[in-house]
């Protein structure tokens, strides 16, 4: 017979009992719970356009701290312009090429630098005239740089400039005229106002003397000119009060001398008698406008004596040159001329 073997049953639940429920999880254990292949799978393909726009923002944030923010240089070209100079006093020799400006920042501010506004503006307020030698800096920069960018150097890093007093004078117009008038006319030009008001270094004004005007064309003109012309640059610095002036020119016949030689004199009027002229020809010079008198001839018998109411004798006479009414004669050779007039033949 054999016994059966104690062995203890397992406790039953009383039929109205439940299992006992997991508690939940704790938030730490969920932080560093690993996703299971699944799950990192359902992660992947969900919201796909979201995790990319993500994605590009992110590297643009980082791009933008990492690149855009690193400090980089730059070389920017500044004009040099005087500030608070003294009434009266001027700079005559501000460089013409800018000064090189090295800058080192932000990149975005650096780009930020407009080189059309920026400008190197040193304060003259208390230089008096004379040389001037400065040293550059970047607190001359106007208007002030960002305070994250930096002057690095200044290329020259110092100026040479000199000072002069501005002075003012009256000073009279010179009419420049260009070309030649129609041929025998001379040009007569004549400027109003007359004197203009000049005004510039002390040291340039001292050489001047009067101010020219633009040049006026006269070619082949023998009418009056009349034309509102420019006052000529006179040196840098130099200005002028009013700087044009109205310019007239008018014209005058060129006057000359011309000298005719061997000229037959005629005696006119002797009524029959027998006239001798001793001597028979004679040299005259004539005086009159260039373009009347250049290709005149003495016409035959232009130069005579009258003999009218002479009786027989002999006579000094001098002779008479007809000419147009423009043309004058002004000396002749020899003079007085000897006349003798006989009775006719036959007569006693």
């Amino acid at each position: 017979m054999r016994l059966q073997a104690l062995t203890r049953r397992p406790d039953t639940a009383p039929p109205d009992a439940t299992p006992e429920q997991p508690g939940p999880t704790p938030p730490w254990e969920r932080l560093w719970r690993l996703p299971t292949r699944m799950t990192l799978r359902d992660l992947l393909r969900r919201n796909r356009g979201l995790k990319l726009v993500s994605i590009l923002l992110a590297f643009f944030l980082w791009f933008s701290i990492n690149v855009s923010e690193r400090d980089a240089e730059r070389v920017v070209e500044l004009p040099v312009t005087i500030r608070r100079l003294q009434p009266g006093l001027i700079v005559t020799n501000l460089p013409a090429k800018p000064i090189k400006a090295r800058l080192r920042g932000p990149r975005t501010i650096l780009e930020g630098v407009d080189e059309h506004k920026v400008r190197l503006a040193p304060d003259l307020s208390s230089t008096m005239p004379g040389d001037l030698r400065l040293d550059l800096g970047g607190d001359m920069i106007r208007p002030d740089l960002p305070r994250r960018l930096k002057v690095v150097s200044l290329e020259p890093a110092r100026l040479k400039l000199h000072v002069e007093r501005l002075a003012q004078r009256n000073l009279p117009v010179r009419v420049e005229v260009a070309g030649l008038p129609a041929a025998g006319y001379k040009a007569k030009p004549s400027a109003a106002p007359d004197h203009v008001e000049v005004r510039g270094p002390a040291s340039k004004l001292d050489d001047l003397k009067e101010i020219a005007t633009e040049p006026v064309d006269v070619s082949g003109a023998s009418a009056t000119v009349q034309r509102t012309v420019l006052l000529s640059w006179a040196g840098d610095f130099v200005t002028f009060a009013p700087d044009h002036v109205t310019v007239t020119v008018a014209f005058e016949e060129e006057m000359m001398r011309r000298e005719f030689r061997g000229v037959d004199v005629r005696v006119l009027h002797a009524e029959g008698a027998r006239a001798q002229l001793f001597p028979a020809r004679i040299d005259v010079v004539i005086r009159g406008p260039q373009h009347v008198l250049h290709n005149y001839e003495l016409a035959d018998g232009a130069a005579y004596v009258d003999a009218a109411g002479l009786v027989p004798g002999t006579y000094r006479v001098s002779a008479r040159v007809d000419l147009p009414p423009s043309l004058e004669l002004v000396r002749q050779r020899p003079d007085p001329l000897t006349l003798h007039i006989s009775p006719p033949e036959g007569a006693r």
